[in-house]
């Protein structure tokens, strides 16, 4: 990886306590956007912060700036936790390219397009050019190539920032209290390897085709030193070492509850921090992706046995609801809080020319064969558009009066996903009871009926059943794409796509890279 250290850009959220008698009980809500850049070893840092009156508090944004030199950053506990919630805010931001990074281009934008989630992708208006190249796979053409160079970037400079944070942490120990240096470290730790993993999941191969070829680099130092490309294999190890550290060091933390309001702010909404079931849950997708399956059964099923995300009981999403949770958020192991959800969302579904969803996909997805049109995710996540055949996904739709707990989160980790990755590891092994069993735990959570071993008879149709529920339960969030890509499936099957290249399932390294860093 060559990181040219000109300007190298850091957003910074801090979580900060600060006395409400300082605002008028009134306010509510309030944003305002500002980034910091390392340049010459100094940081502009723009705080930023939101505050509700009602029992929650997430983030208090304050227009403050102010130039602070690193060694002054680094030199409390405020200034480790302000650079972490940077590198949040990071996954959010577009970071070089045009679209927001994980709250887009890797979830309701470019990865569910490449799964044909929408029909008019390619031809709606708002499609044309970097969606319609999206949407052809068209990685090398003048009008997707920026933006997938964007990814790469973004990403490095995200991978940067925690570096930058674990270089110092270790010096300054003793200006943590409580258990923020386990804290920090460990997120930051767990957080670099998620950014390698998805990197890997983009730019290298298959692992059924290319898991002993080079894919990335693993950047583990804050330098200007160019890190030469390992193979998928390595890089995997590389993510495998980090999360097993972060593990270990976020178990000294308090991992006995979910928190969602904290009189210590950083402490507050376990689940928009890379917490420590989190790391647990990205470990078994790590392990499932490098076809460790033992070990990925084993990390699926701590997160499922600590019964902290408990899978819904009945449809929260449902319309009828006083509070409508689209996404059944108690599910969620990560999600990224992200006050652009509204405007991405609008611009994408409800916008001039919208993406949308044909009524024959959302029925062969969601209804067809073992499926029901009685299926939650069928009922709640799509809206009419006026059109009998046509309809708005509304997945991250923000419905007037959601709490605020609820409102601009965009899941990564899921503990579906984790009953997912159980049943096919016991169908690999060959125990199909097991298989079936955790399957139907989210199929009924969801409103379906049971499978039995008397329909699904072989690893086979098993197989085929765990590939219709990613396609349902992932519809919108780009984890689909990885999925087929893990399986090397063929996508021109998978999607309906007619015209599928060789190498859709690989994005090219930037050509800099290249140029630099063979």
């Amino acid at each position: 990886m060559v990181l040219v250290i000109r300007s190298l850009e850091v957003s910074a959220l801090v979580y900060q306590q600060i006395s409400k008698r300082m605002f008028n009980m009134n306010q509510s809500n309030k944003q305002n956007k500002a980034s910091a850049l390392f340049t010459s070893g100094w940081i502009v840092l723009s705080f930023i912060m939101l505050i509700t009156f009602s029992g929650c508090e997430k983030f208090l944004e304050l227009p403050v700036k102010d130039k602070v030199p690193q060694d002054q950053l680094f030199n409390d506990e405020q200034g480790f936790m302000d650079a972490l919630n940077g590198v949040y805010f990071g996954m959010d931001n577009p970071n070089n390219g045009v679209k927001n990074l994980y709250t887009n281009d890797l979830s309701m934008g470019m990865l569910s397009i490449m799964t044909n989630n929408y029909y008019n992708a390619a031809t709606s208006a708002l499609g044309s050019g970097m969606y319609a190249a999206t949407a052809k796979y068209d990685y090398a053409g003048a009008a997707l190539r920026p933006e997938i160079d964007g990814i790469w970037s973004g990403m490095y400079n995200n991978i940067a920032n925690v570096n930058n944070i674990l270089v110092h942490i270790d010096t300054k120990r003793d200006v943590f209290s409580s258990d923020k240096y386990q804290r920090v470290k460990g997120e930051a730790l767990a957080l670099r390897a998620l950014f390698h993993f998805d990197l890997a999941r983009l730019f290298g191969k298959s692992p059924v085709t290319g898991l002993n070829e080079k894919a990335i680099p693993y950047v583990t130092k804050f330098s200007g030193v160019s890190t030469p490309r390992v193979s998928l294999n390595a890089a995997l190890d590389s993510c495998i070492s980090d999360l097993s550290k972060a593990e270990s060091i976020l178990a000294q933390t308090d991992t006995t509850s979910v928190s969602d309001v904290s009189l210590d702010l950083f402490n507050g909404f376990t689940q928009n921090h890379m917490n420590y079931w989190a790391a647990k849950a990205l470990l078994a997708r790590v392990y499932l992706y490098k076809g460790d399956f033992p070990k990925a059964m084993e990390y699926a099923k701590s997160v499922i046995a600590s019964a902290k995300f408990p899978l819904v009981t009945s449809n929260v999403a449902l319309a009828a609801n006083p509070t409508r949770d689209r996404l059944f958020s108690q599910e969620h192991l990560f999600s990224i809080y992200s006050t652009n959800v509204t405007t991405i969302n609008n611009g994408l579904f409800l916008g001039p020319a919208p993406f949308a969803v044909a009524k024959a996909t959302k029925d062969a997805i969601f209804t067809g064969n073992t499926g029901s049109a009685l299926d939650y995710r069928y009922l709640s996540w799509f809206e009419p558009t006026g059109n009998a055949n046509i309809f708005a996904p509304s997945k991250f739709y923000q419905d007037k009066g959601l709490p605020y707990k609820l409102q601009n989160i965009v899941p990564l980790l899921k503990v579906s996903e984790m009953y997912y990755i159980v049943a096919e590891c016991a169908n690999n092994a060959g125990d199909l009871a097991t298989g079936l069993s955790f399957l139907n735990k989210v199929r009924t959570s969801r409103g379906l009926s049971p499978l039995t071993s008397a329909t699904i008879t072989d690893a086979t149709m098993l197989s085929g059943e765990i590939t219709k529920e990613y396609k349902k339960e992932f519809f919108q969030e780009g984890q689909t794409f990885f999925y087929y890509k893990r399986l090397n499936k063929d996508l021109a099957v998978e999607t309906g796509i007619t015209t599928v290249p060789s190498n859709a399932y690989v994005f090219p390294i930037p050509d800099k890279e290249n140029e630099y860093n063979n």
